[in-house]
Parts: structure tokens; C-alpha cells; sequence
């Protein structure tokens, strides 16, 4: 499933990971206004099928999705990056599970942040703004929680 929202604002290429119908509402609408070119998913698999055939500037991830989950989908794009030397892809984790050990696993997989659902649209905003900020100054996926 795929929604080019064009690009008015902002040329920023986005892959939402999301498999439930209402966050995936939200989410657009809350991208749509600023410009971002969207490609919408909803498994882990298809973000590895997105990510392999396109690039992105970004990546928001579910933590839980069906067939491969988004800890899962982020270990596996870091290890394809490393053995290809393709250069890192932002990855922020979008996820309602906010407890320590989450935001641990987020981390351990990959992941340059931590989003805390539900999203406002600041919050995602400064949350994706935080994610290239971390991906593009050291490259080694420091993540931390950003919450609404």
C-alpha cells in the first residue's frame, strides 16, 4: 500500500511502518501537510521489500506488526547496511510501549528513536526532526523516548 502525499514544504521520502488502519490515519494526516513523500506499509516484511528497492530519508517503525515486527525489520535493514556498505537509514521506533525495556530493545536493535504513541503532530514532528538530528551526528542509533 502506497500514498505519495507530493511535496510541498518538504521533499523528505518517509516509510511508515504501521499495520493499524487509525494510527495509519493519523500518521498521514499528520504528514500530509507538511509534504512529505509517503510510502505506507504494514508489516516488517514490506518495509524490508520497500527499503531494498527504494530509498528513504526516513523510516517510521511500528514496534509490533504482523509477519516481522518493527525490532525485528530494524535489525535486519542495520545488518543488509553494514554487508552492503549502503549508508544508514534514520529509523524512528513509533510504538505505544514507552517503558524502559522498551526503549532498551528499540536501541539494541538499531533504532535512532524512540516515539511514544499516540502521536500529536508536534510530537512526531520534533520526533522525526530528532531522529535525523541523531542518525546524521554519530550514526550509531543513540535513541531516546519522545513522548505527546
Amino acid at each position: 500500500m502506497s500514498n505519495n502525499s507530493g511535496s510541498t514544504d518538504n521533499n523528505l521520502r518517509v516509510l511508515v511502518a504501521e499495520d493499524h488502519p487509525a494510527n495509519q490515519r493519523l500518521v498521514l494526516a499528520i504528514l500530509k501537510p507538511h509534504g512529505y513523500e509517503v510510502t505506507l506499509v504494514e508489516t516488517g516484511q514490506e518495509v524490508l521489500d520497500q527499503w531494498r528497492e527504494n530509498e528513504f530519508d526516513l523510516i517510521l517503525m511500528d514496534m509490533q506488526m504482523p509477519v516481522m515486527d518493527g525490532l525485528d525489520a530494524t535489525i535486519e535493514i542495520r545488518a543488509r547496511e553494514i554487508a552492503s556498505g549502503r549508508p544508514r537509514t534514520p529509523i524512528a521506533m513509533l510504538t505505544a510501549h514507552a517503558m524502559e525495556d522498551h526503549l532498551t530493545q528499540t536501541m539494541a536493535a538499531g533504532a535512532d528513536h524512540h516515539i511514544t504513541k499516540p502521536v500529536s503532530p508536534s510530537n512526531l514532528i520534533a520526533g522525526m526532526e530528532e531522529t535525523l538530528v541523531r542518525a546524521m551526528g554519530n550514526g550509531s542509533g543513540s535513541a531516546k523516548a519522545t513522548s505527546s
